[in-house]
């Protein structure tokens, strides 16, 4: 039988140690040079190991601190504490990173940054962060801007390259996209996303028209209807835009939440045609308005002359505590808190959905459960009901067909027990 190398021996020791409850939730680990020396071996190699650990989302890091067990979760009760956790730990977290960016910074409160591309320090911090999920840039390719719907509006009003001015939308799409092209007055056109996907021959019927400015598109964990582009797609609508010469705006708000880290339009594009968004809103608290944009070379000195009529700079203290955050390894910490959650969550739905066989069709989200309403007998009972259906009437940017309904985590139950009574 193969010995155990010191590596696997410390990953081994340390993951049966967690297991065990030896190490409880939230207990610290023994420092490194405490574990190289019981396992004779070096600093590197426990490293190695803490790492492997953590990508396995046994702990996180804290800095100049050390590692921590993270919580394992075994059961839905302990589903809904963990919401109410994270949120806490995450705001603790970042609430130290604030206090952190106060000390010696009096520069970012009384003079003005010059920098519209956003602060240099997270600027550096997120290129990080995005080449460890596979996302390449160049630090001058990355814009911050005040939210996403900031980032939006701008991109609404510049000229691209070929002086397009229509912009192609996905229905359903995100609420705000829809709100801004109505409230602007907006010259668009929409394209239907299916819970399968999109009709790629009616894509490209829109990209030869020569009036698309640019195609927004949430390509994974679609919001509302929570699909992902496969590979297959994302390149097949790649080769369409560099055939008819067509941007993308990819919106990836939920791509934190995708396990497998799947590849990005940004990833797999090969003529600098993909604009690539990232809120931080999203993944961490809705008034931390910071939004990363990785913008094509054609059109960033249009977009960051833009910002700067709006904005001189955005909350710099902010800008410092989340570029903190993200180097100390706390974003990927509740990165890996969320997608336990997640993991469980999704369990835990299917759990329901065997106890409550339903003859509709459904999906699971990671925040709940869609149904596909086109068969209901009358959406207006569901429409009346206690339930709390969302039926994402602002998702459509005109009538809405209510073909689909959102079920809340909470209220799953409830409602699948309610449509098996009526479908029964």
């Amino acid at each position: 039988m193969k010995q155990e190398s010191k590596y696997e021996q410390v990953v081994h020791y340390l993951k049966n140690e967690i297991e065990s409850g030896r190490f409880p939730t939230g207990s610290r680990l023994p420092s490194i040079r405490k574990l190289s020396q019981d396992f004779h071996c070096s600093k590197d190699t426990v490293q190695r190991a803490l790492l492997e650990l953590r990508y396995q989302k046994y702990i996180y890091s804290k800095p100049q601190s050390g590692y921590y067990v993270l919580e394992q979760q075994t059961s839905h009760e302990d589903l809904i504490i963990s919401v109410n956790d994270e949120h806490a730990a995450a705001y603790d977290d970042f609430r130290l990173c604030v206090n952190e960016s106060l000390i010696g910074r009096e520069n970012y409160l009384y003079n003005y940054y010059e920098h519209q591309e956003g602060l240099e320090e997270l600027r550096e911090s997120v290129q990080t962060l995005l080449f460890d999920q596979a996302i390449y840039s160049k630090a001058d390719q990355l814009v911050m801007t005040s939210g996403t719907q900031q980032a939006l509006f701008i991109l609404s009003q510049i000229d691209f390259p070929g002086q397009a001015q229509e912009i192609l939308v996905e229905q359903p799409t995100y609420h705000r996209m829809n709100q801004l092209l109505l409230a602007q007055n907006l010259p668009f056109q929409t394209i239907e996303r299916r819970v399968d996907g999109i009709d790629l021959k009616e894509l490209e019927e829109h990209f030869k028209s020569g009036k698309i400015k640019f195609f927004y598109t949430i390509p994974r964990f679609h919001y509302p209807l929570g699909h992902s582009y496969s590979e297959e797609e994302k390149l097949a609508i790649l080769d369409l835009a560099a055939k008819y010469q067509i941007y993308i705006v990819e919106d990836d708000y939920l791509g934190d939440l995708d396990p497998k880290i799947g590849q990005t339009f940004h990833y797999l594009d090969q003529h600098d045609l993909v604009i690539y968004i990232k809120s931080f809103s999203t993944s961490l608290f809705p008034a931390l308005r910071i939004t990363a944009l990785l913008l094509p070379n054609a059109i960033k000195e249009a977009f960051v002359t833009y910002k700067n009529i709006l904005d001189y700079d955005n909350n710099l203290i902010m800008q410092k505590a989340l570029s903190l955050y993200i180097d100390s390894q706390l974003f990927e910490k509740n990165r890996l808190a969320r997608l336990v959650l997640q993991e469980k969550s999704q369990e835990h739905i299917q759990q329901l959905l065997q106890t409550y066989p339903i003859s509709l069709p459904s999906y699971p989200l990671h925040d709940g459960l869609l149904l596909d309403l086109r068969n209901y007998p009358s959406i207006a009972s569901l429409k009346h009901s206690p339930l709390g259906l969302d039926f994402f009437e602002s998702s459509y940017i005109e009538s809405c067909p209510y073909h689909f309904a959102k079920v809340p985590l909470e209220n799953i139950e409830e409602t699948l027990s309610y449509l098996k009574t009526e479908l029964d």
